[in-house]
């Protein structure tokens, strides 16, 4: 790691409140199916982040551009109301499907981790990155639709707790008033 992107990555850490720790060692989805998880997700929980500009009506459209590579493009509103839009590209990790390297942050490369997903309803996914003795991490909540059954949000967070992954900070990402024709 070049001396940029080591501060960069220290001062990712710093900016989300990071902990001296090390990141957790997950049971990640066995078996997991690059193809079908492919389409649209829509975030219907997170812990709030900076660095993700894009703070309600959040759906992302993930598309297999190679083998291992998928490209997620990703829209919803801004923290004024506003439509944007994000693109970013994962790396598929060959040996274990369910865990792939994001570009979501600039500079750093975050890690994209599928816990369980069932395709067609919801998926439980977890980041944490941890460098020099400072751990950060995030859990996401993801839906074929804009709204997901609490037995399946409830899943996921038993999920996370049972590893040791403290879900206190999730909370539920806006889908509602969102008009599909402007996102």
């Amino acid at each position: 790691m070049n001396a940029t992107k080591l501060v960069q990555a220290l001062l990712f850490l710093w900016a989300v409140g990071a902990e001296g720790a090390s990141c957790p060692n997950l049971q990640l989805q066995q078996n997991f199916t690059v193809d079908k998880f492919m389409g649209v997700w829509y975030m219907v929980q997170a812990e709030d982040n900076i660095f993700q500009t894009l703070k309600s009506c959040l759906a992302s459209t993930f598309t297999l551009l190679a083998e291992n590579k998928i490209q997620v493009d990703s829209k919803g509103l801004d923290s004024s109301g506003a439509s944007a839009t994000t693109q970013s590209t994962m790396e598929v990790d060959p040996q274990n499907p369910a865990h792939m390297v994001t570009d979501f942050v600039p500079g750093v490369q975050p890690p994209f981790d599928i816990l369980d997903t069932d395709y067609t309803n919801y998926a439980c996914v977890h980041s944490c990155i941890a460098v020099v003795g400072f751990k950060t991490e995030f859990v996401f909540i993801y839906a074929r639709n804009r709204t997901l059954e609490s037995k399946l949000v409830e899943h996921c967070r038993k999920l996370f707790e049972t590893n040791g992954i403290t879900t206190t900070n999730l909370e539920d990402v806006p889908q509602s008033n969102c008009d599909r024709s402007e996102l």
